[in-house]
């Protein structure tokens, strides 16, 4: 997520696509364990790491917030450094010289995967839920603009966390909003062009009337999904600005928002 991260292993060239497929079987090995109990706590691992302000820690901030996770009370510190082990032999984690834990973007992609299986494993809850998506989109002129400069500056925020992107023209964001109900997609382009969506689901408790008719009377999550694209917005202006003195951010139309899943309170009976 930083550019501390030592991408030593995975930058050298495998000597052949064979050697490549092996190496593929193994990442995916070290986490999706046949002991489903061994892949959990691996996964925890990852997820510990990705969700910390920081996107670094270290052993024993691991080792703590693992243990506090259910059923992994028992955890012991000699299986958190077997596992550990395991997932930086098969280049999902990095370790620092100061001894902060880092996932690579192998680590980050195979997490990509799996959140990605467990969400459409879940869309039949999500689409019971009624949404409200925000999203806007821009330009950045400036000289020698770089994506990936700006992208790495966003992660160092604590509101960013860098999300897996294997094309080298783009670079992409998420909030840092680890709630299931929350989701969004903040991508920047090599040309300077940008674009954010974010999706906020609510229990349907929540959303009174018949959401069709009413909408005014949920007028307050439409502002919510719009602020929280103004404020990715911002944030990207002041960052950029920062690194660039010329800057220049357009936003020819203004953030807006929308209902998802929108439906009548007879079609929830």
């Amino acid at each position: 997520m930083h550019q501390s991260i030592s991408m030593h292993s995975e930058n050298k060239p495998y000597s052949s696509p064979e050697v490549n497929k092996v190496q593929a079987r193994a990442m995916f090995a070290a986490v999706f364990s046949q002991k489903p109990e061994v892949s959990a706590k691996r996964l925890a691992i990852l997820r510990s790491i990705n969700r910390s302000s920081e996107g670094k820690m270290r052993f024993k901030e691991i080792l703590s917030e693992v243990q506090s996770m259910e059923d992994c009370e028992d955890y012991s510190s000699q299986k958190l450094t077997y596992d550990l082990g395991v997932l930086r032999q098969s280049l999902l984690l990095d370790q620092t010289t100061e001894g902060y834990y880092l996932i690579t973007e192998s680590g980050y992609y195979l997490l990509d995967v799996y959140e990605g299986i467990e969400y459409k494993l879940g869309e039949t809850r999500i689409r019971e839920k009624p949404g409200f998506v925000g999203m806007t989109s821009g330009t950045i002129t400036a000289d020698n603009f770089d994506c990936s400069k700006l992208g790495l500056e966003l992660s160092k925020l604590p509101f960013f966390k860098k999300a897996p992107c294997f094309e080298k023209n783009k670079f992409r964001l998420r909030w840092a909003d680890n709630d299931d109900d929350f989701k969004s997609e903040i991508e920047i382009n090599h040309d300077g062009s940008f674009a954010i969506q974010v999706i906020i689901y609510r229990d349907p408790a929540e959303v009174e009337g018949e959401f069709m008719e009413d909408l005014e009377k949920n007028e307050k999550w439409y502002e919510i999904a719009r602020g929280v694209v103004l404020a990715i917005v911002y944030y990207i202006d002041r960052t950029a600005s920062k690194i660039w003195k010329n800057l220049e951010l357009s936003v020819p139309l203004p953030p807006d928002s929308y209902p998802l899943n929108i439906y009548k309170s007879s079609d929830r009976e």
